[in-house]
């Protein structure tokens, strides 16, 4: 019975190994304006305090990215602060930071080569394939539309270890987006603010 027990433990343990390591919040925090930053809050969704600066003694200059390194406890959603050199702040609340690789300071985004042009309601991404299948369907639709609409990748495929940017119509920000693998597999992200993030990584 004993030896039993510890097998199905173990069996558990191994199961849930590499869904908790997929859940992790950290991200890069990257400054698309022209000015440094100086100071970046990240706290758990709806905790009254920013806690501490996690830059520390370090400042993101403009066009840089910086490590955002955040706890794997299970929490995903975190409300997001930045201040400026000249001052000025700026806020985001309730990401999903576990669905992102990039999170750009101020609202206005950009990218280079052909990503996601800067553009306040702009909420075109570049979707990256983490898996071992290749992506072969993406459908985005405005959160709460009972109907995905058609596939935003067409005739292209996203093949492991590569990405495609997916472009959306400006305006409105908080999408649901559904990926179809050539395995069969699927993965959906629910009310995600597109208008926040440059990246979405999948599964």
């Amino acid at each position: 019975m004993f030896n039993r027990l510890w097998i199905a433990l173990t069996l558990a343990v191994a199961a849930a190994g590499p869904a908790a390591a997929q859940a992790n919040p950290s991200f890069y925090l990257v400054n698309r304006s022209p000015t440094a930053i100086s100071e970046v809050y990240a706290t758990a969704s709806g905790v009254a305090s920013w806690g501490d600066d996690r830059l520390g003694h370090n400042s993101i200059p403009p066009g840089q990215s910086y490590a955002i390194r955040l706890p794997a406890d299970g929490n995903c959603v975190y409300d997001v602060r930045v201040v400026y050199a000249n001052g000025q702040s700026d806020e985001r609340r309730a990401l999903n930071t576990c669905n992102v690789d990039n999170v750009s300071f101020p609202t206005g985004r950009g990218g280079a080569g052909n990503g996601p042009q800067q553009g306040t309601n702009d909420p075109s991404f570049r979707l990256i394939n983490r898996g071992a299948s290749e992506v072969n369907e993406v459908y985005a639709s405005l959160a709460g539309n009972d109907r995905w609409g058609p596939d935003r990748l067409g005739d292209d495929i996203v093949p492991p270890g590569s990405s495609a940017i997916i472009r959306l119509p400006t305006g409105q920000c908080v999408y649901d987006v559904r990926v179809v693998f050539a395995n069969g597999n699927s993965t959906e992200r629910r009310r995600v603010n597109l208008c926040t993030v440059t990246e979405l990584r999948v599964p």
